[in-house]
């Protein structure tokens, strides 16, 4: 498979493909559940640029593509939160809302994906002044791989300091390694604390930054697949969102969300400068997403594939299989574009499809985000249908697999695959890893909370401002925020929901504001009667507040006698 990460900066060059050769994929994961240990012959890797150095450079992205499940069925988390429930119980995902997760099965991808990338990260930066190409220095490439290994250094940075904030939204504190270890000193490392691991990453940011570029037009190839300033300012900000929440802030310090805000606001003011403006909500994913896509910072991105569209095309298209469907608790949430109500403040009971069209005059991110009864989907004309969610319906129960919500996802998934058995048709894909969007709401959040207001210009824009902004695009047009206080907070988490549906925020949001009883516990799903008539249902799940954290490894904690559990978990 030929793997891409993208970045969105002022200019455009070619995409740089990192290569995920098999044996640096098993070299970089040898007898490894997790270990900080790297198990590489780096003497030959030292002696190789293309297959040895930026290879394992090229092994540390690779990790980002990690996820937490088959990205051809369950990629996000969306099915653990209210945004979605997965449309088959034996799914992966599942295994976060039915009693399933525990640390003897611990839904551990983050942990090991992060410790591998580190124990390569850490590996590479250590051995790279002992590199040794000057067998190679006729190659007509020569200068060109000095110039990359200039940059390399500072790229895998970032890459240790995200895959540590990776481990930081998931575990709060772990084992801050930064050195290579033998598997005896792995198995005995301490867990090193939430606020330090946060400020190893913002100081790595900082330090980092002023050294990547802000594209890589002018660098050797105008590649623009490796990381760069503004994805290290992006990570510097999220990170300092998630330190400031009430998680990881239990005090309510102010200064903490001062400094979001402030990193945060340092994005916004520079957007423009680098070449950053908000786009369109219907090109930010997509075939074409990265030459479109304005706003992308930065993003991974994959070959031609229709996997995605298999698992996510509705029963009753041909090889679809429901996947993530989203819940009647994700569209109750869209407001009205006439007065901001919102669909469940104007249909709070059941409602006759036949005498009202509920959905008419919602907010157009909606329609771009769900597939509802009676859209005709996908859009490809081999396979285009008018889409039947009422019981009964071609895409619907009682068929085995059909969506449990009466909705199917659209978002992220291209309706113009064709996945019939013959005449397939496949399209690239972008995975949005940070956005400009993003940073807007993140900075609405750090202000409203350093200032206790929605309408304090303290910091040169109010939180209410930032929020309009987005809300004010051309395709959007929503009615402004004007609230403050407790209703301000309602409203603006319900505005990020909307904004960032399925871009895998709603998981971690939700936990790092400590509302997982509010918002997880209960779902509403709708059913469809054969008569048209649409009526909500409640769908329990298991939570319990120490699902904020994830559970440390049964299998790590008897390797390892100085780890320590999260709480609740013991």
């Amino acid at each position: 498979m030929r793997t891409k990460i993208f970045f969105r900066g002022k200019g455009m060059g070619k995409v740089l493909p990192f290569y995920l050769f098999t044996f640096l994929l098993l070299s970089s994961c040898v007898d490894l559940n997790y270990s900080e240990e790297s198990t590489r012959d780096e003497k030959w890797t030292f002696e190789y640029f293309n297959e040895g150095i930026k290879g394992l450079v090229s092994a540390v992205y690779a990790q980002v593509y990690t996820n937490e499940f088959d990205d051809n069925s369950a990629y996000f988390l969306a099915g653990a939160t209210d945004e979605a429930q997965y449309a088959l119980e034996t799914g992966a995902i599942n295994s976060y809302v039915n009693g399933g997760w525990s640390p003897a099965n611990p839904n551990d991808r983050f942990w090991t994906k992060s410790y591998t990338a580190i124990a390569d990260a850490n590996m590479f930066l250590e051995k790279l002044d002992e590199a040794d190409l000057s067998d190679w220095k006729y190659n007509t490439s020569y200068e060109n791989w000095m110039a990359q290994m200039e940059l390399f250094p500072y790229e895998v940075r970032f890459l240790r300091a995200y895959f540590y904030f990776e481990l930081f939204k998931a575990y709060g504190g772990v084992p801050l390694v930064t050195t290579t270890l033998t598997n005896a000193q792995a198995n005995s490392v301490q867990r090193t604390s939430a606020d330090e691991i946060v400020k190893f990453i913002v100081d790595e940011c900082d330090a980092i930054a002023p050294y990547l570029p802000e594209t890589y037009i002018t660098e050797y190839g105008a590649e623009i697949g490796r990381v760069t300033r503004i994805a290290a300012f992006a990570l510097k900000a999220r990170t300092l969102l998630y330190a400031a929440s009430p998680l990881h802030n239990p005090n309510g310090d102010k200064t903490k969300w001062a400094k979001a805000a402030e990193a945060c606001k340092y994005i916004l003011d520079n957007a423009s400068l680098w070449g950053l403006k908000l786009n369109s909500y219907s090109t930010l994913w997509g075939h074409d997403a990265f030459t479109n896509n304005t706003e992308l910072i930065l993003g991974l991105g994959r070959g031609d594939s229709n996997s995605f569209e298999m698992a996510n095309y509705p029963i009753g298209v041909e090889n679809g299989s429901s996947g993530t469907c989203p819940t009647q608790s994700l569209v109750d949430q869209y407001e009205y574009q006439d007065n901001g109500e919102t669909f469940a403040q104007r249909y709070p009971e059941s409602i006759d499809l036949t005498e009202v069209d509920p959905y008419e005059g919602l907010d157009p991110r909606f329609a771009l985000t769900v597939v509802k009864n009676g859209d005709e989907w996908p859009s490809n004309g081999a396979q285009k249908k008018v889409i039947e969610t009422y019981t009964g319906g071609f895409n619907a129960a009682p068929k085995y697999g059909a969506t449990p919500t009466s909705y199917y996802l659209r978002k992220y998934v291209d309706g113009s695959c064709v996945t019939t058995a013959d005449n397939q048709t496949t399209r690239r894909h972008t995975w949005i890893v940070f956005r400009l969007a993003e940073f807007y709401l993140d900075y609405a959040e750090a202000v409203y909370n350093a200032t206790g207001s929605a309408n304090d210009a303290t910091y040169g824009m109010t939180a209410n401002e930032a929020i309009n902004v987005l809300r004010n695009r051309a395709d959007i047009q929503m009615p402004k925020f004007t609230e403050d206080g407790e209703a301000w907070v309602e409203r603006y988490e319900r505005e990020r929901l909307v904004e960032l549906a399925f871009e895998n925020h709603r998981f971690w949001d939700v936990r790092r504001w400590k509302k997982g009883a509010k918002y997880f516990k209960e779902i509403k799903v709708a059913t469809i009667s054969p008569e048209l008539v649409l009526t909500r249902s409640t769908v329990t799940r298991q939570w319990d507040d120490k699902f904020n954290l994830y559970p440390i490894p049964q299998s790590e904690l008897k390797k390892n006698p100085n780890l320590t559990q999260n709480p609740g978990w013991q």
